[in-house]
């Protein structure tokens, strides 16, 4: 084997690291880009990071076209010299107008080597090292996020232009394209076999599926900072929680509580330890009660609302993230073990499992606890998404890839796009505005869906034909 066959598998996973998190890339960088250019609304800068999918979507859909006309590696090239040159072009941008236009021409050059980024799994490889490939592929897109989130933030510290120098293992990746990387093999017809390039409506089925996936997926993504800054209420009381004022100035000096206190609770499942103490806060208005967890307490038209306390600060969902990203990252190593090991079972088992996770952030009472329910939501997303691939790859004309990924790689972006939109709606039909509420609503959607996938998945049992002359 020569260097050049042992460098095609780096050289084609290395496309993924550009692609699912290019635009949110220099998020850590955001608030010290709103320092930078003072007055500016804070819709356009947002756009920094909103921009790019924009054009992603459209010029997705171009490459699928060019494919047609021109070689797979020029326009893979094409679009990593946009990339690159359009990453680090806004660390030089000198006002708003220009960092926008700049993220704009990122969208392209993400837009044309997306699609490519998979399809060429496909053009190299069959069968199970097919699925190796795609399990890889994925695992290394959340790898890149985690690499490019890290990297920007620290780069912002010394200056919100740096942050943006993140983009330049583009260069490296063109370099190894260019060299390694041959003009993928177009596929064989059989003699009198015409070219078929419609997609069947398989290819768009998996497209919306994609596209719901990535509706619950991003949910983490957009509510995670909330969920840990949320006061969940746990019960009003229309009675005090202490005998009298002087047994409640006694325990508050004395730093314990009363057992008249601990029992107000225990009626409401909620047992305190002995270690749990009570402070004020504000006084005649708002208290705390400080045990393993923390419990606000706050009177109200002469009732006593009890609240959890905050689960975490906001600081500590970057680390969350990043556990979900690597956790989908892992699963995605060992999606071939994992689907051969599951059969036909391993789509809906981990549509299933995910929606159980889900479930935990929807009634997470601990950082301990979502940090378990990021793992398993990130394990089994790290699944599903590759399989969506796959399926994709199988049900598409060889001649038609580029397109089929065109389609399902923009479901992605739409998909993150209306989350917050779809579980906003939901939210306000329910009348139930709860971070709580929206992770549940996922959880239930999820389960239900894992459900029906794993009674259509049940074999069917053979008829028996009887036999007339027996």
């Amino acid at each position: 084997m020569d260097i050049k066959e042992k460098m095609l598998k780096p050289a084609i996973l290395s496309v993924s690291l550009l692609t699912i998190m290019s635009s949110a890339a220099v998020a850590p960088a955001l608030g010290r880009i709103r320092m930078a250019f003072p007055g500016v609304n804070d819709t356009l800068i947002k756009l920094v990071l909103t921009l790019p999918p924009l054009f992603i979507v459209p010029f997705s859909f171009v490459t699928g076209w060019l494919v047609k006309r021109m070689k797979k590696k020029t326009i893979m090239l094409i679009g990593l010299a946009i990339y690159f040159l359009a990453g680090i072009g806004g660390g030089f941008a000198r006002n708003i107008t220009e960092l926008l236009i700049i993220r704009a021409i990122l969208g392209i050059g993400v837009g044309l080597i997306m699609p490519l980024s998979t399809t060429l799994v496909g053009d190299f490889y069959e069968a199970d090292a097919r699925r190796k490939m795609m399990g890889y592929a994925v695992s290394v897109q959340n790898l890149g996020g985690v690499i490019f989130q890290i990297a920007a933030g620290y780069l912002a510290v010394i200056s919100w232009r740096y942050s943006f120098g993140v983009y330049s293992m583009a260069f490296v990746i063109l370099v190894l394209i260019a060299i390694f990387l041959p003009e993928p093999p177009k596929p064989a017809l059989k003699p009198g076999q015409k070219a078929k390039s419609a997609l069947p409506l398989k290819v768009y089925i998996c497209a919306g599926l994609c596209a719901l996936n990535m509706v619950v997926f991003y949910a983490v993504m957009t509510n995670m900072a909330m969920l840990l800054e949320n006061e969940r209420q746990l019960f009003v009381s229309p009675k005090p929680l202490f005998e009298s004022k002087q047994d409640f100035q006694h325990h508050l000096e004395a730093k314990t509580l009363s057992q008249f206190t601990k029992n107000a609770f225990k009626e409401k499942n909620i047992h305190l330890s002995e270690n749990a103490f009570i402070n004020v806060i504000e006084e005649g208005k708002k208290w705390e009660i400080v045990d393993r967890k923390r419990y606000l307490i706050e009177k109200k038209d002469n009732k006593l609302v009890i609240h959890a306390g905050k689960l975490g600060k906001t600081a500590i969902a970057g680390y969350i993230l990043s556990l979900l990203s690597l956790s989908a990252m892992i699963s995605g190593i060992f999606l071939s073990h994992i689907t051969k090991f599951l059969k036909r079972f391993s789509f809906p088992i981990t549509i299933l499992l995910m929606g159980i996770g889900f479930g935990m952030l929807g009634n997470a009472t601990s950082l301990f606890m979502i940090f378990v329910a990021v793992v398993v939501v990130g394990l089994n997303f790290g699944v599903i998404q590759p399989s969506i691939f796959l399926f994709v790859q199988k049900y598409s004309p060889p001649q038609a890839r580029a397109m089929g990924m065109a389609v399902v790689g923009s479901s992605i972006f739409f998909g993150q796009f209306i989350s917050p939109i779809i579980l906003g709606g939901v939210a306000a039909i329910a009348g139930n505005n709860s971070i709580y509420f929206r992770f549940n609503f996922c959880a239930i959607s999820v389960i239900i869906a894992g459900v029906i996938g794993l009674v259509m998945s049940i074999p069917k049992p053979k008829a028996i034909t009887q036999n007339p002359g027996g």
